[in-house]
């Protein structure tokens, strides 16, 4: 990895992408902290039902709410919270998130190590480019979740 420099970013600056109405804008990634970590500010639109439940063997991710509600499931426990909030997902914890509610909510996320930014913006662009979704043949997405350290249930 080369030398990470300092920078600031205003809001709404960095690299966006998103799908299924989502928004994803990456504050810092892998080539800006040395592939230490990742920091995104990702705006879920009104009752998105979120990724499916999943976990990681590695990466450890936060997750800090700044407007609206979103419900967090922490191991099949779900609980709805609002601004403020914190959520903390060690690696093997299985977990979703989404939006209940008829307004938009945004938070930041962080995942140690860096690079499931990539992930996000492949997946973005496997969305992008299908026809239905989830796709009907569900190997690629599976493959691409492998490689970007992100299971189905049970974890281990």
């Amino acid at each position: 990895m080369g030398e990470a420099s300092a920078r600031l970013l205003r809001p709404g600056e960095g690299r966006s992408f998103g799908t299924a109405g989502t928004s994803v804008v990456l504050k810092a990634g892998v080539d800006d902290t040395n592939g230490g970590w990742t920091l995104f500010e990702y705006v879920a639109p009104p009752n998105f039902p979120g990724p499916p439940p999943h976990w990681h063997k590695t990466y450890d991710e936060g997750f800090y709410v700044l407007e609206g509600t979103i419900r967090f499931e922490l191991n099949g426990e779900e609980q709805d919270v609002g601004a403020g909030s914190f959520a903390h997902v060690p690696p093997g914890v299985v977990h979703r998130f989404s939006n209940p509610t008829d307004e938009p909510a945004r938070m930041l996320g962080v995942t140690v190590p860096g690079g499931f930014e990539n992930y996000l913006a492949r997946v973005a662009e496997m969305m992008a480019g299908a026809t239905t979704w989830p796709p009907e043949d569900m190997r690629p997405l599976m493959e691409l979740m492998a490689e970007y350290d992100t299971f189905p249930p049970p974890s281990p």
